[in-house]
């Protein structure tokens, strides 16, 4: 898979804001139409095809959101969720012996967290944070940003781990991969005892 500068990502984005079709930024940039439809979809085009396919995506984004809306969570299902969550992104005992998840997606690692407060009995003085970080970003911002996001003070964060970023392409607002740790090695246990009861099933 071949990787672009971010310069070049946002020059094919100032180009789009002007109004070309995909079709003309494949001839003036010599990317695929496909690769530059990723960069640029969420900015808006009056070109019916665009529009057509963004109207069709919504559609399909719609169909099954009231379930999502209407869902009632109560603890037992909260435990449930947060359990293939961490099935998925958690670290493992006895590779950690605390539940730790990490995540770049905010919205995501919000979920997970307040389901996790719904679910079970949480002593919030437990939580410690940590982000890793690329050396252009703003760490205060940052800092302020996720410890609003997650209602986990400040001083909660442990230093964070900072990289130079590669040259390859970045994605849009990207505001660092976020670890949180919650220190009960029992809490880890019997989260990790319920997905694989839940995975026995199938």
């Amino acid at each position: 898979m071949k990787f672009y500068s971010s310069e070049i990502v946002e020059k094919v984005r100032e180009e789009r804001r002007k109004g070309l079709s995909l079709r003309k930024l494949e001839e003036l940039f010599h990317i695929s139409n496909t690769t530059i439809s990723l960069w640029v979809r969420d900015i808006e085009s009056k070109h019916p095809a665009s529009m057509f396919a963004r109207k069709r995506e919504k559609e399909w984004r719609d169909k099954l959101k009231n379930i999502g809306s209407d869902y009632k969570i109560n603890q037992i299902n909260a435990q449930i969720l947060v359990s293939l969550l961490y099935w998925c992104e958690g670290s493992k005992y006895p590779t950690t012996n605390n539940v730790s998840f990490a995540n770049s997606d905010f919205a995501l690692v919000k979920t997970y967290l307040a389901l996790l407060r719904i679910g079970f009995h949480i002593d919030e003085k437990k939580f410690r944070v940590r982000l890793q970080i690329h050396t252009t970003h703003n760490y205060q911002e940052l800092l302020n940003f996720w410890s609003k996001l997650l209602t986990i003070p400040e001083n909660q964060f442990e230093k964070p781990t900072i990289t130079n970023p590669t040259k390859n392409m970045k994605r849009q607002n990207y505001r660092g991969t976020c670890t949180i740790k919650y220190y009960d090695v029992k809490l880890q246990l019997s989260i990790m005892g319920l997905y694989e009861a839940f995975a026995s099933r199938f």
